[in-house]
């Protein structure tokens, strides 16, 4: 009677092996499914996080140099701009004007700011003191959400809230 013996040059997954990959697959597209779904509230948060350091950046900086200094919103163009009677500030890490404009950047595709209100302007500005003349809001909408940025008046204290 004769054997059948397995070619021992024979080369094939098992099914173990496949296993694993499938495994991996599918928590690799767990992870990244629900990244890619909420981009865009992410680029919201994001975006919002970056409009309330940048307010209370140039509150700091009319207090330190003692000059009003002027955040200026254009909100069809989702962008704005931070400057005092001199022109633009120049932005700390680049050295160029300080100009935030989210629709030449990549990152926020998926971002709108919806609205700028304070005192029924499109500007904030910071006198030396770090009071702002007037308080309101801008609020951000990016996928399903929305973020709104709160500088009260007086104090010039900003919090993001989520209405």
């Amino acid at each position: 009677m004769t054997r059948l013996r397995a070619d021992s040059h024979m080369k094939a997954f098992t099914l173990l092996e496949l296993m694993v990959v499938v495994v991996i697959m599918a928590i690799t597209g767990a992870m990244i499914v629900p990244m890619i779904a909420g981009a865009g509230e992410m680029q919201a948060l994001s975006a919002a996080r970056i409009i309330a350091t940048d307010i209370q950046y140039a509150q700091n900086v009319a207090i330190t140099m003692q000059t009003p200094v002027t955040v200026q919103f254009d909100a069809s163009d989702d962008k704005y701009t931070l400057s005092n009677a001199s022109g633009p500030l120049k932005h700390p890490m680049t050295n160029k004007d300080y100009v935030v404009d989210f629709q030449t950047r990549g990152d926020f595709d998926q971002l709108d700011l919806a609205s700028v209100s304070f005192d029924g302007g499109d500007s904030l500005v910071f006198d030396e003191l770090g009071s702002p003349d007037a308080g309101g809001s801008v609020t951000v909408l990016g996928g399903s959400q929305m973020y709104r940025i709160d500088v009260t008046s007086v104090t010039g204290t900003v919090n993001v809230v989520t209405p």
